[in-house]
Protein backbone atom coordinates (compact mmCIF):
# COMPACT_ATOMS: atom_id res chain seq x y z
CA UNK A 1 0.00 0.00 0.00
CA UNK A 2 1.24 3.48 -0.87
CA UNK A 3 0.03 6.85 0.36
CA UNK A 4 0.05 10.00 -1.77
CA UNK A 5 0.75 12.87 0.61
CA UNK A 6 0.01 16.30 -0.83
CA UNK A 7 1.51 17.86 2.32
CA UNK A 8 -1.47 20.13 2.84
CA UNK A 9 -2.92 18.37 5.88
CA UNK A 10 -5.88 16.99 3.91
CA UNK A 11 -6.72 14.99 0.81
CA UNK A 12 -4.14 12.20 1.02
CA UNK A 13 -4.92 9.16 -1.12
CA UNK A 14 -4.04 5.46 -1.04
CA UNK A 15 -3.07 3.12 -3.87
CA UNK A 16 -1.99 -0.53 -4.02
CA UNK A 17 1.06 0.10 -6.26
CA UNK A 18 3.64 2.85 -6.71
CA UNK A 19 2.57 3.44 -10.33
CA UNK A 20 -1.08 3.83 -9.31
CA UNK A 21 -0.05 6.22 -6.53
CA UNK A 22 1.87 8.34 -9.04
CA UNK A 23 -1.13 8.44 -11.36
CA UNK A 24 -3.48 9.43 -8.54
CA UNK A 25 -1.09 12.23 -7.60
CA UNK A 26 -0.95 13.57 -11.15
CA UNK A 27 -4.74 13.32 -11.49
CA UNK A 28 -5.17 15.41 -8.32
CA UNK A 29 -2.35 17.94 -8.69
CA UNK A 30 -3.38 21.46 -7.78
CA UNK A 31 -1.69 24.72 -6.89
CA UNK A 32 -0.55 23.97 -3.35
CA UNK A 33 3.09 25.11 -3.57
CA UNK A 34 4.02 21.92 -1.68
CA UNK A 35 6.09 18.90 -2.66
CA UNK A 36 4.07 15.72 -3.20
CA UNK A 37 5.45 12.62 -1.52
CA UNK A 38 4.58 8.98 -1.92
CA UNK A 39 5.10 6.93 1.20
CA UNK A 40 5.02 3.22 1.88
CA UNK A 41 2.85 1.65 4.60
CA UNK A 42 5.57 2.39 7.18
CA UNK A 43 5.70 6.11 6.39
CA UNK A 44 8.96 5.92 4.44
CA UNK A 45 9.13 8.32 1.50
CA UNK A 46 9.73 6.34 -1.69
CA UNK A 47 9.37 9.18 -4.20
CA UNK A 48 8.93 12.96 -4.30
CA UNK A 49 7.58 15.34 -6.94
CA UNK A 50 9.24 18.60 -5.91
CA UNK A 51 7.46 21.92 -6.42
CA UNK A 52 9.29 24.85 -7.99
CA UNK A 53 7.50 28.19 -8.11
CA UNK A 54 9.18 29.34 -11.32
CA UNK A 55 8.79 28.61 -15.01
CA UNK A 56 10.83 25.54 -15.97
CA UNK A 57 13.86 25.76 -18.21
CA UNK A 58 14.62 23.37 -21.04
CA UNK A 59 16.89 21.39 -18.70
CA UNK A 60 14.20 20.81 -16.06
CA UNK A 61 12.43 17.46 -15.99
CA UNK A 62 8.78 18.47 -15.69
CA UNK A 63 6.00 16.27 -14.38
CA UNK A 64 3.29 18.97 -14.55
CA UNK A 65 3.17 22.73 -15.06
CA UNK A 66 0.73 24.70 -12.95
CA UNK A 67 0.15 28.38 -12.15
CA UNK A 68 3.54 29.68 -13.27
CA UNK A 69 5.50 26.89 -11.59
CA UNK A 70 6.04 23.18 -12.03
CA UNK A 71 6.40 19.84 -10.32
CA UNK A 72 9.62 18.00 -11.12
CA UNK A 73 9.45 14.38 -12.26
CA UNK A 74 9.35 11.77 -9.51
CA UNK A 75 12.64 11.52 -7.64
CA UNK A 76 12.93 7.75 -8.20
CA UNK A 77 12.78 8.37 -11.98
CA UNK A 78 15.54 11.00 -12.07
CA UNK A 79 19.05 9.95 -12.98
Amino acid sequence: MFIVNFNTGAGNQQAPTLEEAKQKAVDSISFTQQHITIEDEHGNVVSIARWYGVEPTEEDEVLERIAGGFYQRWSDELE
